[in-house]
């Protein structure tokens, strides 16, 4: 937490992680910042009966995973209570599915995130649905839980453009797809990572209307 809004001025406190902090009403224009790929702002809060600004880039709407949080499913059972008990839809159609069954499950939470999981044939799938989170929060989220290493690691800075590069072990492409508003490039909507070794994986981040999705398949 620093004294001013900018990267130069008097460090006041260092907030350790996870620790929840009180937004100050502040009259002045929001100063932007941009850091690891991350757009943002500096916040005036208050931390330790001290007032100064912090960047948002690392800030999300809920708690931050504890330790040993390490899966998104993990996260959820922290933030927040199940809604119920999950739905599981099955589908047997043999001339679709070489086994002849799937499987879909579905749990909502009490907050309104909901975890759908796809079961098939080789092939799987998890999609998250986090109210009031944005693309950037998401992305952030999964850095710090490291559920997918191979996709996002927690040194990887958010993704600005297209990008493909060779791994050990196959490909690695970037998409980004942006808002444009009269004829202007805008804000990342939406993000897909696909990981091709032996099996296709691929990992999105998108938004739909007031909610993130973070979506998760893999399969042959």
């Amino acid at each position: 937490m620093r004294e001013q809004p900018n990267t130069s001025a008097k460090v006041l406190e260092k907030i350790p992680y996870g620790e929840k902090l009180v937004t100050v009403a502040d009259n002045d224009q929001q100063v932007a910042i941009a850091t690891e790929g991350f757009n943002g702002f500096w916040w005036k809060v208050k931390y330790n009966n001290k007032t100064g600004y912090i960047v948002n880039s690392y800030v999300l709407p809920m708690p931050a995973p504890k330790a040993g949080v390490k899966t998104i499913p993990d996260y959820f059972a922290q933030v927040s209570a199940k809604s119920g008990a999950p739905l599981v839809i099955k589908k047997s159609d043999a001339a679709l599915n070489e086994m002849g069954e799937a499987n879909l499950t579905k749990q909502l939470y009490k907050n309104g995130m909901e975890w759908h999981k796809a079961q098939g044939y080789e092939y799987g799938s998890d999609l998250y649905m986090l109210p009031d989170f944005t693309i950037e929060q998401c992305f952030l989220l999964v850095r710090l839980i490291g559920q997918y290493p191979d996709l996002v690691s927690e040194k990887d800075a958010f993704p600005a453009k297209n990008t493909s590069t060779k791994t050990e072990f196959g490909q690695k492409t970037t998409e980004i797809e942006r808002e444009k508003y009269d004829g202007k490039t805008g804000p990342v909507k939406k993000i897909k990572i696909i990981a091709e070794q032996g099996a296709i994986t691929e990992f999105e981040i998108f938004l739909l209307d007031t909610q993130a999705v973070i979506f998760w398949s893999s399969g042959v």
